[in-house]
């Protein structure tokens, strides 16, 4: 018997509500810190170096921290106890920080201290946020878009929160940002310890790293609905990145102050943390199909009406306005990616998802660059908006694939027993997914 199949890992309603509580919450503070810290990094960095290129330096690193760990963390949220993973990680990106705030307000941080703190620590969340990846179906309340969307919601508060947050305790000090950090870290390790469900993979047989991770990667390319989904999330994240350098330059060049630039990133979380509280009414009222049709060509219209935008609130508007369709998309298909994910695939498929994501993300500001510099902003809005078009466009054609895989699952698609095995309940690697969808 797995330790998945365990009492625990069964638990009433009551206790899911308590464990997605605590994951929520913990989740809630470790991104407030490292949004806290994140925002000064390259400001602290640039303090004590003085080189602007030692700060990109530094927030590359923490990038390919999370990139180079990314496989094996995706293979070992599949073979560990969960939890565990978690709490580890949590408790190592602790102790990085606070090796940061020691040196940093001792007044013998450098280079090398900054570049390997952001590096460890980029390590240490790939680890954390895979291991979170393959536990959420474990803690996910019967209304499971009702909870993705409360997800959303966090997400987009943090993001309005954590960078106010984080320059006001800079002015406090410079330390002090990499302490609250420290702190928040132990905070989240503590709450996801509190968790009283069994977060243990259920794995009938133990294979290679190697087998393991190319498992991973053939089960979502081979499911066509896991294939869509990634290729559009990637699309989706390389799309939103460069429209927000675009915003920013673009304003900039006109002569747009600082905090006009600045109101229309917050304007845009804003916007994405009210579509994340509408969607559950939304999603009472309107078919999924129809909530992913209609707001992706909206976003073409939004994008597309940049074009003629002269001005730094009219950005604003427009941003919030495409962000808030966002989040609908964001909730319905990882809703089913879960659903029709086996729970011993959990963390490798998440893993593969949000790093396909993040890797065609990276180029995006230097690209946005570059067609800010040889073009109008006229032009460039219109090529983004070409690019969402041609996203929409294979979201429409996909369209009787996404009805087989997107609408709401069967009623006990989500609450399987987690010790079922994956052909009581679920799509094995080698099934498609619309096989699973119509039975």
């Amino acid at each position: 018997m797995t330790a998945a199949s365990t009492a625990d890992s069964t638990p009433t309603d009551g206790n899911r509500k308590r464990d997605f509580r605590l994951y929520w919450i913990a989740g809630a503070v470790d991104q407030l810190g490292s949004q806290t810290s994140g925002i000064v990094f390259p400001l602290v960095t640039l303090a004590i170096t003085g080189s602007p290129a030692a700060a990109g330096l530094v927030g590359a690193l923490a990038l390919a921290g999370r990139l180079v760990a990314a496989p094996a963390a995706g293979v070992l949220a599949d073979r560990l106890p969960r939890k565990r993973m978690m709490v580890a990680s949590l408790l190592l990106a602790a102790a990085t920080m606070a090796v940061l705030f020691v040196s940093v307000a001792s007044g013998t941080a450098t280079l090398v201290v900054l570049a390997a703190a952001a590096f460890v620590e980029g390590l240490a969340q790939s680890g954390y946020e895979a291991a979170g990846a393959g536990s959420i179906r474990r803690v996910l309340p019967a209304d499971d878009k009702k909870a993705l969307s409360r997800l959303e919601a966090r997400n987009h508060a943090v993001q309005i929160v954590g960078p106010v947050f984080g320059g006001a305790l800079y002015q406090i000090g410079r330390w002090v940002p990499f302490l609250v950090d420290a702190v928040s870290y132990v905070v989240s390790a503590f709450l996801v310890s509190a968790i009283r469900t069994d977060l243990t993979p259920d794995r009938a047989e133990r294979t290679s790293f190697l087998t393991d991770l190319r498992d991973g990667l053939r089960f979502v390319w081979r499911q066509p609905f896991l294939r869509f989904v990634t290729i559009w999330a990637a699309g989706i994240n390389f799309t939103f990145g460069a429209l927000i350098y675009y915003a920013i330059l673009t304003a900039g060049q006109q002569g747009a102050a600082a905090a006009s630039i600045g109101l229309v990133l917050t304007v845009a979380s804003v916007g994405g943390l009210t579509g994340a509280l509408l969607a559950p009414a939304v999603f009472s009222r309107v078919r999924p199909m129809t909530v992913i049709v209609v707001a992706s060509w909206a976003m073409v219209a939004l994008v597309a009406a940049m074009s003629q935008a002269r001005q730094t609130w009219t950005y604003g508007l427009l941003f919030g306005l495409v962000f808030l369709l966002s989040p609908l998309l964001g909730v319905i298909f990882q809703s089913r990616v879960i659903a029709l994910t086996p729970d011993e695939l959990q963390g490798r498929v998440g893993t593969v998802m949000g790093t396909a994501g993040e890797v065609l993300q990276t180029p995006a500001p230097l690209l946005a660059g570059l067609l800010v510099a040889w073009y109008s902003p006229t032009a460039v809005a219109l090529i983004f908006a070409a690019a969402l078009a041609g996203l929409a466009v294979y979201t429409t054609v996909n369209l009787r694939q996404l009805r087989a895989g997107a609408e709401d699952p069967p009623d006990d698609a989500m609450t399987t027993e987690p010790g079922a095995t994956a052909t009581e309940s679920e799509a094995t690697p080698t099934e498609p997914v619309a096989e699973e969808a119509r039975r």
